[in-house]
Parts: C-alpha cells; structure tokens; sequence
C-alpha cells in the first residue's frame, strides 16, 4: 500500500497524509455508536412507564477516568411484587445515593430500569459523541476532497489527464 519512507521525514508526511482518511473512518464510527445510545434511550423512553424508583445500592469502579457508578433500583409491580435492576450503564459522576426515590421509567416485560437522570445522560453523551464523529467526518472529507480537487487540477494545467 505504501513504499517504506526513506527518512523519518518521508514516515511523518505519509503519516500526516493519512490522518484526514483516520477522521473520516472514526467519524463514521463515533457518529454511528452516538446515533445508536440516543436511539436505545429514546426506545426505551418510548416503551417504558413511569415509575418511582427506590435505589438499593450505588456499585462503584475505578477506571482510567476515575470512580464510575451504577445504581440498583428497585420498583413494586401491580402485584405488590419487587423487581430489582441494576443495568449495565456505569456513570460519573454519582447519579444518585442509596435510599433516594426517584423517577425514572419501567419496561415490565424486560424487568429494565431507568431513572430519567440517567436516561438524559445517555442521551446527552450519545449527542456528543455523534457530534463529535460527524464533525470529524466532515472535516476529514473536506480535506480529502479539496486535496483531490486541488491535485487534479494541477495536473490539468500541467497536461496531465
């Protein structure tokens, strides 16, 4: 695919050459992992019902950022019977302490809960991360093409097809 740069000057311009071509495939990839949590938490906020959610428990990890958390929340269903849940979406900063009663959606036929707070986190990190992949997309294809543009124009006016 490419000839082996003969100095590290070579290596850093090919380099330099691919990065608008690594924008524009980790936009499409940043932008489609947005569309899809702002499409899982607009679903979920269609099928859910509201509900008051009591959390249980707060679970918290460190990562590489910090401590993330997960709350277990817990409902009554009609029958008087307790469901728990505690998902599998970890956040920072803490979104709610134990014992808080909140409000937050219920899809009964999969047991899954949500509090609202924690649905527009989804949200809001699936907008910024789709925004963020859009931007470099486009800023990665504007590049590219006004290079093609400008390389096939040059070689018009030197007598090249």
């Amino acid at each position: 695919m490419f000839a082996w740069p003969t100095s590290f000057s070579d290596f850093v311009i090919k380099c330099i050459r691919t990065l608008p071509y690594v924008a524009v495939i980790n936009g499409t990839i940043f932008f489609i992992a947005g569309m899809f949590m702002i499409s899982s938490a607009t679903s979920f906020t269609a099928r859910g019902i509201e509900a008051n959610l009591q959390v249980i428990t707060v679970e918290s990890k460190r990562n590489d950022n910090g401590l993330v958390y997960r709350p277990t929340f817990e409902t009554t269903t009609a029958d008087g019977e307790t469901q728990r849940y505690s998902g599998n979406t970890w956040v920072s900063p803490k979104p709610h302490n134990e014992g808080d009663v909140v409000a937050g959606l219920v899809d009964w036929s999969s047991g899954e809960m949500k509090s609202l707070s924690m649905i527009e986190w989804s949200k809001s990190f699936g907008k910024t991360f789709a925004s963020t992949g859009g931007l470099c997309f486009v800023l990665g294809g504007a590049y590219i093409w006004q290079s093609r543009r400008r390389t096939k124009s040059s070689n018009t006016r030197h007598g090249k097809p």
